[in-house]
């Protein structure tokens, strides 16, 4: 064989090796493409069945929003607009955290007939709402306001509605009373020690000589036990838990910057607010107290306590 003809023929072979790894390079691309794309279907399809589910689940939600939320405001005497934004705002909250489908269970296994009737109702709306909803369309997939209110309606048929509401209503007013009946007698005695200590100041500063140091020291003492007396009455009396809730706001108000154009106006505390915000979280809790949705004791009080802060 003549060196030409070697050198075509390996030059032939260098040539189906070429077309040899090009065709196993096409076919692996085309593989992989195959699989991009079938990933990119059972993606999009798995995608489509969470956004379906979560779209099941936020119509639960809403139930369960409607439904707490009118017993909630329903419970405020005359509630403002900014309580009825206050009891939304926490009954979301509170669903959020315990979660809807928790929450329904309980309900389904409480003892009361009201709570097991909310339950029955959600589940059935639910199924109505989202029956004509299709997981491959995203527009259908929408939570018809209407069926909502008729599913508070059919819930507010309940004669145990109003019974509910009036009790957590005047547990509240309680509460509220308390706690101001105790801040004016508090003011009072403390406007007592502080004329007391000025009384003792001024009879000191009357019968003793200008060049003595008699009235000075009378002052420095009634000044300390005015302190005393003053830090007791506002810090170690007996409090109820509607005053606990308002000073725990005041604290987290003066020190948290997201809520403190809330509260804080012109450099001073809203206490007219403050006392707003807590009777909507204390008739959270009579209402999840009364419904016996959860078990208000004092572990749950503490632990509401400090999640405030």
């Amino acid at each position: 064989m003549s060196k030409v003809d070697y050198e075509f023929l390996n030059e032939r072979k260098k040539q189906r090796q070429l077309l040899k790894e090009n065709a196993v390079k096409l076919e692996k691309e085309r593989l992989n493409t195959e699989h991009n794309r079938i990933e990119d279907i059972r993606t999009n399809r798995e995608a489509k069945l969470e956004a379906f589910q979560n779209f099941k689940s936020n119509v639960k939600v809403a139930l369960l929003s409607e439904a707490l939320g009118n017993i909630c405001v329903g419970s405020i005497y005359h509630p403002s607009n900014l309580e009825k934004s206050y009891c939304e705002a926490l009954i979301g909250q509170y669903i959020q955290e315990n979660g809807a489908f928790n929450i329904i269970r309980k309900m389904k296994r409480s003892d009361s007939a009201l709570l097991r009737n909310i339950a029955e109702e959600v589940e059935e709306y639910s199924e109505e709402i989202v029956k004509d909803a299709n997981p491959d369309d995203e527009d259908s997939q929408v939570i018809d306001k209407e069926k909502v209110a008729d599913f508070w309606k059919e819930i507010d048929k309940a004669n145990d509605i109003e019974d509910v509401t009036n009790t957590i209503r005047l547990r509240v007013a309680n509460a509220e009373e308390d706690f101001l009946d105790k801040a004016r007698a508090d003011k009072n005695d403390i406007d007592d020690i502080l004329q007391t200590a000025a009384d003792n100041v001024a009879a000191a500063k009357e019968a003793g000589d200008k060049e003595d140091d008699y009235a000075e020291k009378v002052e420095e003492s009634e000044t300390r036990i005015a302190r005393n007396k003053i830090y007791q009455i506002q810090h170690e009396g007996k409090r109820n838990l509607f005053d606990r809730m308002v000073r725990n706001l005041s604290e987290i108000a003066m020190k948290n910057e997201d809520i403190k154009d809330t509260f804080i106006e012109n450099g001073k505390l809203n206490v007219n607010k403050i006392v707003d915000s807590v009777r909507c979280m204390y008739t959270m809790l009579e209402m999840v107290s009364t419904l016996q949705i959860e078990k208000v004791d004092a572990a749950y009080i503490e632990n509401t306590l400090t999640s405030m802060k």
